[in-house]
């Protein structure tokens, strides 16, 4: 029983960790679309979160039909802002289930995805020394942009926002309005959440500074 419970208390703490790992990794690509709390305890939680799950449905057929009726109501209300963000919650899930059945594979999966993301941001480093340039950056990594980022989430659409010249992207979930704005003059970025910051519309807004 000892054993047991020290097997599965490593287990959980390694899917903590492997969730930390790609978080680090991320900061270090700078993708800086990640560094909030809010991202970091998601990294953190959502592995250990799949892997509690996979080894309580484990062998259990009902329960494991009940949890997937369970599950499929819950929803993200939170809309995903790139395809990079979907694809970084469906490895912290992998590396979950993984740990769950099988440690080999969710070791080799932790250092495949680790290896992957070093490798797509030094190539893309070489290529900038070269003059040789395959990737566009998008707005959520403000690698080497000097622009700020300014996102807004609100119930109805607004006629500043859909008409600002500053407006890269637009979205709309479960009625709310998600923009994202790129100013690259802080002067102007502060004027404009002041203008916002009193409308009732408004549910949230975020700022993320340039380099």
């Amino acid at each position: 029983m000892n054993l047991l419970l020290s097997q599965s208390f490593l287990e959980f703490t390694g899917t903590v960790f492997f969730g930390f790992l790609v978080f680090v990794t991320l900061i270090y690509i700078k993708q800086k679309w990640v560094n909030t709390m809010s991202y970091f305890i998601t990294f953190l939680l959502l592995p250990a979160t799949t892997y509690v799950i996979t080894k309580v449905i484990a062998n259990n057929l009902a329960l494991s039909l009940g949890m997937i009726g369970a599950l499929s109501i819950v929803r993200f209300r939170n809309p995903v802002k790139s395809p990079l963000e979907l694809v970084m919650y469906f490895s912290l899930i992998t590396i979950g289930i993984a740990m769950g059945v099988n440690h080999f594979w969710s070791i080799v999966f932790e250092i495949m995805l680790i290896l992957i993301l070093l490798f797509s941001y030094y190539l893309d480093k070489i290529l900038k020394k070269t003059n040789l340039r395959l990737f566009e950056y998008s707005f959520n990594s403000n690698d080497g942009l000097s622009v700020n980022i300014l996102e807004v989430e609100t119930d109805i659409p607004l006629s500043i926002l859909d008409n600002s010249p500053h407006l890269i992207y637009f979205s709309k979930s479960d009625n709310i309005n998600h923009y994202k704005l790129g100013i690259q003059n802080k002067d102007e970025l502060k004027k404009t959440v002041d203008d916002l910051k009193d409308n009732k519309s408004i549910k949230n807004i975020e700022v993320q500074y340039s380099n």
